[in-house]
């Protein structure tokens, strides 16, 4: 097992003590958010701040992408992060078997 196996197995046992909904949360609200600034970002070369981010449409944009992010993004991020994990516990098996 590689130095940065171990490294991420561990940081991963320690994220998962949090939970899935905290993981979700906090990394799918970031990824959700982001992705809106970025979008929005663009409107911003004919708009003004206030028209592009203030205002009912935004923030009903910004709660979607948020809400999206946090079905989309986090559970799919989980989800790979977990095969990840599972993957580098069996090889860390093998490797046990195998001494």
């Amino acid at each position: 097992m590689t130095d940065s196996d171990r490294k991420f197995k561990e940081r991963w046992e320690g994220i998962k003590l949090k939970g899935r909904g905290f993981y979700a949360f906090t990394h799918g609200a970031g990824f959700g958010f982001l992705v809106f600034l970025i979008i929005n970002l663009y409107y911003l070369k004919d708009k003004s701040f206030q028209e592009v981010f203030v205002n009912q449409r935004a923030m009903e944009q910004m709660l979607t992408m948020v809400f999206a992010g946090i079905l989309g993004y986090g559970t799919v991020k989980w989800w790979m992060n977990e095969k990840i994990y599972k993957k580098i516990i069996d090889l860390e098996n093998q490797e046990k078997k195998a001494s």
